[in-house]
């Protein structure tokens, strides 16, 4: 994959008129409680070429620190505890309505390991 830079304020634009969707559940693991979420976003595409901003979307590097960033605020907003490490995937498609951007988040649940453990 090769990454590009293109200007973060136009994805700011982008992102602040975004449609923002986020799921998620806490499940008990054999290595403690994890969270697993999905944070989607539909970023507008204004009359822009879409399939042009999602090529550029797949391999920009703002663009994929900013969604990052929104699926882990998303998930600590949403998990009855604070996460620990994060491990994210980043799916970019074009969709009619814009850019269509999915990330999936793991993380470990921290100050939750007995009262998860103890639901299996």
């Amino acid at each position: 994959m090769t990454l590009v830079r293109t200007s973060d304020a136009q994805w700011r634009l982008l992102f602040d008129l975004a449609d923002v969707v986020s799921e998620g559940s806490a499940r008990g693991e054999s290595s403690g409680p994890m969270w697993y979420g999905s944070t989607s976003l539909i970023l507008p595409t204004g009359g822009c070429d879409a399939k042009l901003l999602t090529a550029l979307a797949e391999n920009d590097v703002h663009l994929r620190v900013r969604a990052l960033r929104t699926a882990c605020r998303e998930a600590a907003l949403r998990a009855p505890c604070p996460l620990g490490r994060l491990v994210c995937e980043i799916r970019v498609s074009s969709v009619a309505e814009g850019v269509r951007i999915d990330v999936d988040v793991q993380a470990p649940l921290i100050g939750m390991r007995a009262a998860v453990g103890r639901r299996k």
